[in-house]
Parts: structure tokens; sequence; C-alpha cells
């Protein structure tokens, strides 16, 4: 009996060893991002450890691409950053098994809308987690807005606050003005709105144009620091002056409703203007607006429809509305 039992215990070592060994020659295929094994790709049938060049299509083995010297690492890395994501799953795929701490967040992608990997939202958390703990301060980011929102997770807001402080740890700017707002709204914290004002200037200072947007409000309300109108103004301009899409959009409302400053049209389009060529919808249905019906401009019905094109493309409802509306009255077609 003892030496049938120790026959069993050297199978199952040497069974345990011969899978161990089979792990161990598994590869992931470079054209197609499927896990195999072999000398070719059971998949797509590319011979292991062949590549094609991002920049020049070239196929290869050797670590540098034979048309145009590429090396192989930059055109992973240049094939994971393409918008396309099925060109660049296998690319992705590759680094994040590398421990690439920006692929270990892009792969946390494909897991969470179930491209080229089973959906599986729990795998997608620990490549957001990975690429945070590497370092990836977007993927904490990432991770805070997620448990913000309760997108496919259950809301929680201590835990995205949790996320958002290691994301600021990191560096994150929007990191910043996300714990001010939390603050600013009591959102699973005490309000405080000197705090909520520190975090939005640490944001802006960093050059984080929005949180110059949440600086003014607080000023226009009052929120931690004396109501100062004046004062608010000067931030809205502050943030539009940094980029902010927003702010210019806010500042041409004030200047064509005349709140806090005198109403003037002709610096309101002008905001609007700005606004608009930086994507804000509601300002490019302002200015169809304005040459609708002519304020500030001289009328021009073919100008307000296309700036109420331009604003229902960029997805303002009531702006296909009205362009429907026009184009049907016109009988444009």
């Amino acid at each position: 009996m003892k030496k049938i039992l120790a026959l069993l215990f050297v199978l199952v070592l040497l069974l345990s060893c011969a899978h161990a060994e089979k792990k161990k020659d598994l590869w992931l295929c470079l054209s197609c991002g499927q896990e195999t094994e072999g000398t070719r790709c059971a998949v797509c049938g590319e011979i292991r450890d062949s590549w094609i060049c991002y920049h020049c299509g070239t196929k290869n083995l050797s670590s540098a691409c034979m048309s145009c010297k590429a090396t192989r690492d930059d055109s992973l890395k240049a094939q994971a950053a393409d918008s396309r994501l099925l060109l660049a799953y296998p690319a992705v795929r590759y680094l994040a098994a590398a421990g690439d701490p920006e692929n270990l967040f892009r792969l946390g992608k494909y897991y969470e809308k179930g491209i080229q990997l089973p959906e599986d939202i729990l795998q997608a958390q620990t490549c957001y987690r990975k690429a945070g703990d590497a370092g990836y301060a977007p993927a904490y980011l990432y991770l805070g807005r997620l448990y913000d929102a309760g997108v496919r997770v259950k809301q929680d807001y201590v835990a995205a606050m949790e996320y958002y402080r290691l994301a600021a740890d990191k560096g994150c700017v929007e990191a910043y003005w996300y714990l001010g707002s939390f603050y600013e709204e009591g959102t699973g914290v005490e309000q405080s709105f000197p705090l909520a004002m520190d975090y939005y200037r640490m944001a802006a200072d960093l050059g984080d144009a929005d949180s110059w947007m949440s600086i003014a409000y607080c000023y226009l309300q009052g929120h931690g620091v004396e109501e100062d109108p004046v004062k608010a103004l000067e931030y809205y301009e502050k943030a539009a002056a940094a980029g902010s899409g927003l702010a210019c959009d806010y500042l041409g409302y004030l200047y064509y409703s005349g709140s806090l400053v005198s109403r003037d049209i002709a610096t309101a389009l002008e905001w609007y203007r700005k606004a608009a060529d930086l994507g804000i919808a509601r300002s490019m249905y302002a200015l169809g607006y304005a040459y609708q019906c002519g304020q500030g401009v001289d009328a021009d019905p073919a100008e307000a429809l296309r700036w109420y094109e331009k604003a229902a493309l960029a997805g303002h409802a009531n702006a296909l509305v009205v362009y429907s509306s026009l184009v049907s009255g016109a009988g444009v077609n």
C-alpha cells in the first residue's frame, strides 16, 4: 500500500510539473492578442513573436522593423494608443501583461465594455487598481468616478472619495476638483466650504481651467469666502483665459442677460464664439438665435441655420428641433 501511495504521489507530482511546464509555454499573439501555445497562434496562425510595424505595416520577427527601423516597443506603444480599439487590442494586452500601467488601465476598459474579452467589471477594476498602484493616477480617478456615479458598480461616495484622494496624491489635477466638489456639496463628507476652496485653488494653480469656474461660483454664492460678484467675474474671466469653454459660455450669458455686468450683446457674441470654438453646443445655439433674430448682428437665415446645425450635431436637443423646422419651412433638402 505504501508503495502504491508513493507511486501515486510521484505521478501527481509529475503531472503537476508537466502542467506547470505547459503553462510556461503560453504566449500572447501580437497579431490577434489571444493567449496561445506552440510555434504558431492557434487562433490566427501567425508565427510566434511576429509583429506588424504600426508605422509602416511591415511584418517582422526581430526587435526592430526591417523597413523603417522602428523598435518593436515603440511600435507597440503607438498601436496601443490608437483609438481604433480592435486594432489596439493586441498591443494593449501584451503591454499590460508586461506590467505597463497605462495599458493595464486600457485593458480594464476592454473588460468593462466586453470588447475582445468577456465583460467582467471585477476584472476591469482589478486592472484599474493595478494601474493606479503602479503610479498611473488616471486609473484611480476613473475608479472614483465609477463609484461616484454608480456606473456598473454600486454607488459609494466613501469609496469614490478614497480613490479621488489616491489620484490627488499621485498628482492628478482633476482629482483635486472632485475633492473640492465633494466638500462643497457635503457628498460623503461633512460639508466644508473652506476645504472646498482649498482644493479648487490647488487644482486651479496647477492649470485646471474649470476650477477657476468653481472658485468664481464660490465668490458669487459666498461659499467659504465673502460674497463678491466683482471677484466672481474676475475668476470667470480667468477660467475663460485658461481655456474653459464653459466659462466662455457663461460669460456670454452674463453679457447677454446683463447679470453682474452691463448688458452688451456684441461682447456676449464674442464670448459665445469662443465657447463655440471650444465645442460648447449651447453657445452654438445662441449664435444661431442671434443670426436668426438679428441680435448684435445682421439677420442672416443661412448663417443661423449653419449654427443650429452645428449645435444639433454637438448634442443640443432644441437646436435639432429648430434646425428641422427651418429646413422644412425653407424647403431645404
